[in-house]
């Protein structure tokens, strides 16, 4: 009963990406690339005959967190072919040329066909799931081919479905992993497994490895001009109306810095023509001396906290925080909003070791950056903190290489 009301779930979604694709964008790029999924896949595939290691996010986030286990696999096994695949548009439209893998497809849609399908063409030999993908069809499949199959940086809370009274379809689903490797010692405690093992958040491995291989931009080197800065990451809305207050305060010598979360014109226009000082893009008519860059193309916010004073993550005034990570790494003191942040870990461990500052207004942020701004000791110091509290902090991936070692793949079947 379950399974056919999951499938009869399934249907109807896929009816509302046809139809939503009518008039949005994110959901005609989904609609193009299911369309288009197979002839992508089967000329990959037919002829393939190395053992292929399959890798599934979700979309750009669980990407970033994979992408240390991607790469380390790449290295230790150059003739295994990688294949990478994305659920949400927003992730294979960014990465669809990534170099690190030799394919880049969407997955198809789950479901009894297109899953079997898809695992008598792969022919996976390993499938690696990241943190927050449970596709029936799919794990089922895989179980019954005996491809051993590992959930990483996955995260377990109490309210989530596993846990609860109606809950066993998904936990049912939980055994098909050959092996978890959650983030914490409480999502070990809730799943009560011996097949879970507590590796830690690949992401603090990934922003290190950005740290230590710096990449140029000539651009921003030239709007900065050797100047103080803040980069503002993935801005929302509500993000820019405590922002941009303080921009037009002049209280701080900065250059500012801001990349929004998705890139919309309407939207940049009007935090522009709000903003009181000169405004560039980075995509774009060049200006000279202005005081406020809008990123507006994807692939650079990773890069651009190297050198900040201070950085601002966007999302928690919305559905959820951003990657604080990607900033901490680089000694920046960070700011976010008050609301939706409690569920990320590091973001709580940030704030405990004061490297991290939730606010709820204008005057609040401005409090906080002034104490620390004032006072070059403290401003020093918790750079210092902050890049010390991500190094501690890295290992997951090794962890998991070990385990992926031993798995001893061999060649498709």
């Amino acid at each position: 009963m379950r399974v056919c009301l999951y499938s009869f779930v399934l249907f109807l979604y896929r009816g509302l990406i046809r139809f939503a694709a009518l008039f949005q964008t994110k959901a005609a790029l989904m609609n193009e690339g299911q369309n288009q999924v197979w002839a992508g896949l089967e000329p990959h595939f037919k002829t393939n005959g190395k053992p292929v290691a399959w890798f599934h996010t979700a979309s750009m986030g669980e990407f970033e967190q994979g992408r240390p286990i991607i790469e380390s696999y790449k290295k230790e096994n150059p003739d295994h072919f990688i294949l990478v695949t994305f659920f949400s548009p927003s992730g294979y439209e960014v990465r669809k040329n990534y170099v690190g893998a030799d394919y880049v497809s969407y997955l198809p849609l789950d479901g009894y066909f297109n899953s079997a399908r898809f695992l008598d063409l792969v022919k996976p030999s390993l499938a690696v799931f990241v943190k927050y993908e449970f596709w029936h069809y799919y794990l089922t499949g895989l179980k019954k081919r005996g491809v051993p199959t590992i959930l990483v940086s996955a995260i377990f809370r109490p309210n989530q479905v596993f846990f609860t009274w109606y809950g066993g379809f998904y936990r049912r689903l939980l055994d098909c992993f050959t092996h978890l490797f959650v983030q914490d010692q409480a999502s070990a405690d809730l799943l009560q497994r011996s097949n879970v093992t507590v590796a830690g958040d690949t992401r603090f491995d990934r922003v290190l490895d950005t740290l230590r291989n710096p990449v140029s931009w000539d651009l921003l080197t030239s709007f900065l001009d050797n100047q103080e800065f803040m980069v503002v990451g993935s801005a929302w809305q509500a993000d820019m109306e405590v922002l941009i207050p303080l921009i037009n305060s002049k209280k701080y010598p900065f250059k500012w810095v801001i990349a929004p979360h998705e890139i919309h014109p309407e939207e940049l226009k009007s935090w522009e023509e709000q903003i009181e000082l000169p405004v560039a893009y980075s995509q774009g008519p060049a200006r000279e001396k202005a005081d406020v860059l809008f990123v507006n193309e994807v692939g650079r916010l990773a890069n651009l906290y190297r050198g900040a004073s201070f950085a601002y993550i966007g999302g928690a005034f919305g559905d959820g925080l951003h990657n604080t990570l990607e900033a901490a790494v680089f000694g920046p003191t960070v700011f976010f909003g008050n609301k939706n942040y409690s569920k990320f870990k590091e973001a709580r461990d940030l704030i405990e070791l004061g490297l991290a500052f939730p606010v709820a207004s204008t005057e609040e942020l401005d409090q906080a950056m002034r104490v620390i701004y004032d006072v070059d000791d403290v401003f020093v110091n918790k750079q210092v903190q902050s890049r010390a509290f991500v190094q501690l902090q890295a290992g997951a991936t090794e962890r998991i290489n070990q385990f992926v070692r031993n798995l001893a793949i061999d060649g498709r079947k």
